[in-house]
């Protein structure tokens, strides 16, 4: 009796034991870590947490750390205080230690701007896996989320994690502009995964179809691939946009042409698309320019002549000439520029490669009298970049 009624407990307690790994496992394979959480990477984090994940984020500032556990974080990026203020399941820590035991899934997020040869400047991300690498860490998921040119993951982060055992690198960059990064997040066109391996592959598969509220095409191939495929995209729009221009600028020259009517039907062929079809102001900010321009200088690493790049970038520079000729012609006394961020109505400052700061600075400098009328921040940021070219009027 007291025989039968030890393995009866014995099998019960090994049943408990095995309910709570089981139970543990299943917490382990919802968490998500994600290091770098600036602007970008605190909206991915909170759609991860909103679509029902455990999130932690990782940044070096303790006083921005302090701000998003406290919930007090101020931004003028949509959604993004809503979505703290009502986050359960996400918190922040300056410990890079605690943040890589909370998951075996890390998606890096910390930037990667514009570098030398129309490169991009990995320094940061370097020293971060340098940094993972120096744990020795096994069985970890490393997903790459930051732009980077293509050829990285393969000869230099690869060589970066090679003391860490079967842990997988994944590229899987994000197409959002900022001042809509949760918006673009949640309701993508496109997702694309450069795997480093099929079950990670279906994993953040997995995870993309339960955090977009949309249903979007999942493309899944190598790193290799998709660093290319990254870089592909904006350098189609950023031709399209160029193209768009040039268009307008021929129907501008010819009587009784109408350069939105010819683009609308231009746009109507589905082979052409309606979307970024536009005539207007070149492109600029901080992503289009400069994927193109790098797009270019890795065909050129190759041996490729990237005559699409280049004629795209230069029909961009043109266009700001051709801008700035045809205000002149209205002989205005004064020029006002309004909203002069790098996209029309962004929340977020961004003056970088602005198109409209293009133009006013072509007049400016052919000794024309040029006025910027915007918010007091961003008249703010102007000043620091342009100084005294440019009379100033904060609204």
């Amino acid at each position: 009796m007291q025989k039968r009624f030890l393995m009866a407990r014995y099998m019960s307690l090994s049943l408990l034991i095995a309910g709570l790994l089981n139970f543990v496992g299943l917490f382990s394979n919802n968490n998500i870590t994600v290091i770098g959480i600036g602007r970008l990477g605190l909206c991915t984090a909170l759609c991860f947490e909103k679509a029902g994940y455990n999130v932690l984020g990782v940044d070096l500032l303790p006083t921005y750390v302090s701000a998003i556990n406290n919930k007090i974080l101020k931004t003028n990026e949509p959604f993004t205080e809503e979505y703290l203020q009502n986050s359960t399941n996400f918190k922040a820590t300056t410990d890079l230690d605690a943040a890589l035991n909370f998951s075996d899934l890390y998606f890096i997020v910390v930037d990667t701007p514009s570098g030398a040869y129309e490169a991009y400047d990995h320094s940061r991300l370097g020293r971060l896996l340098s940094n993972i690498n120096q744990r020795q860490l096994k069985n970890k998921h490393i997903v790459i989320c930051c732009t980077v040119f293509p050829g990285y993951i393969r000869n230099i982060a690869s060589l970066l994690l090679k003391d860490c055992e079967n842990c997988s690198i994944s590229y899987n960059p994000e197409f959002i502009a900022q001042g809509s990064i949760i918006s673009n997040f949640q309701r993508p066109d496109m997702i694309l995964i450069g795997e480093g391996s099929k079950t990670v592959g279906d994993r953040l598969e997995a995870i993309y179809r339960k955090t977009c509220l949309n249903t979007p095409i999942i493309t899944r191939m190598s790193p290799a691939s998709a660093e290319i495929t990254k870089l592909s995209v904006n350098c189609f729009v950023t031709a399209k946009i160029s193209y768009a221009n040039m268009i307008g600028e021929i129907a501008d020259q010819t009587p009784d042409a109408d350069k939105y009517a010819i683009l609308k039907a231009v746009g109507a062929d589905t082979r052409v698309g309606v979307k970024y079809l536009l005539p207007g102001y070149g492109f600029g900010g901080p992503c289009f320019p400069r994927d193109n321009r790098a797009l270019g200088a890795y065909a050129k690493q190759l041996g490729i002549e990237p005559l699409i790049s280049i004629a795209t970038d230069h029909t961009n520079k043109l266009h700001a000439q051709y801008m700035a000729d045809q205000l002149i012609k209205s002989n205005l006394d004064n020029y006002i520029f309004e909203d002069v961020n790098y996209k029309d109505n962004c929340p977020v400052i961004i003056i970088e490669e602005s198109q409209k700061l293009a133009v006013a600075e072509i007049l400016a400098k052919r000794g024309y009298s040029v006025t910027i009328r915007d918010r007091a921040a961003v008249i703010t940021e102007v000043q620091q970049k342009y100084g005294n070219l440019f009379k100033y009027v904060a609204n």
